[in-house]
């Protein structure tokens, strides 16, 4: 039988609506690379001089869309796409200094039942921590993160269909639910060939607030970017993420990006993808994630 956790994975980073785009798409790591027509910055520039202070000084909002493709595995069935919106807001800054919040919400969705659109599941991160500015491309932020996923009946039919069919009803090894305490680095090397970046996040404990015992969380995630080329307002890039420990993955996205604001990457996002293996992940740093090949787009906007 499907455990509601394995399924809950297909379901577990972004509860973004199906109707929210029409293509394809996945979220990646990586802050703010100046674009072409931003003004450069000073490398040694002061953040707590340049960096807007005081309540609501920033935030980001991102939309996104990711199919599969026709390479299918066993959990196929119960994970053919998902949709998801991010929130990233910075509720107060003073100086180097600030409070951040984070917000994504996922939905993930079974093939077709019959000619209608199935929605396995939604899920969601929410995620609050202190984040310091060391310099303007570099940062250190610790937190608290927590996950969880909610399956739908959808999600039921689709099981009864494949089990009427005489297949194999697939686990998933990762947990519905984490609560894990974070460290992160974020490093931005904008001067530098490709203009680098890369996030390190540790998350050393997993806990559950009944005090009982908390399931295994993967202790390492990794995410880069390479910008490979720049265009006249367009950009290739390349970005992964890794997670180290059991039931590890390893997501490559390569994609075009348009319409740069000054400072930041492109507002849309064209991108095809790829994770090597044939399983499913839940995390609480990219949610659920299908093993296969997939194309999406992206939205992305920031004040």
């Amino acid at each position: 039988m499907i455990r509601r956790a394995s399924l809950q994975v297909t379901i577990r980073s972004l509860r973004a609506a199906p109707a929210l785009l029409a293509v394809l798409c996945f979220f990646a790591p990586g802050p703010a690379l100046a674009q072409e027509g931003a003004a450069p910055s000073a490398p040694d520039e002061d953040v707590s001089v340049t960096a807007p202070q005081g309540a609501f000084p920033e935030a980001s909002f991102e939309a996104s869309f990711r199919k599969y493709g026709p390479h299918r595995n066993v959990y196929s069935p119960y994970y053919s796409w998902d949709a998801a919106m991010a929130l990233d807001l910075t509720l107060f800054r003073k100086r180097a200094g600030a409070v951040d919040f984070g917000a994504v919400f996922q939905t993930a969705g079974t093939e077709n039942l019959g000619s209608q659109v199935g929605v396995g599941g939604t899920g969601y991160i929410l995620r609050a921590g202190y984040l310091r500015s060391l310099s303007r491309t570099v940062t250190m932020s610790a937190g608290v993160a927590h996950l969880s996923s909610h399956l739908t009946r959808d999600l039921d039919d689709k099981t009864d269909e494949q089990r009427r069919k005489g297949r194999t009803i697939p686990d998933v090894q990762d947990a519905d639910e984490y609560n894990v305490v974070y460290l992160k680095a974020h490093l931005a090397l904008e001067h530098w060939p490709l203009e680098p970046e890369l996030d390190v996040v540790l998350e050393p404990v997993n806990f559950r607030f009944d005090f009982g015992r908390a399931p295994y969380a993967r202790p390492l995630y990794l995410g880069t970017r390479l910008a490979l080329w720049r265009g006249v307002r367009k950009t290739v890039a390349i970005e992964t993420q890794h997670e180290v420990g059991n039931n590890a993955f390893n997501y490559f996205c390569l994609l075009l990006e348009l319409f740069p604001q000054a400072g930041h990457h492109g507002r849309f996002h064209l991108f095809v993808a790829a994770s090597p293996g044939r399983t499913m992940h839940v995390s609480p740093n990219v949610g659920a994630l299908r093993d296969g090949v997939a194309a999406g787009l992206r939205l992305r906007f920031r004040s």
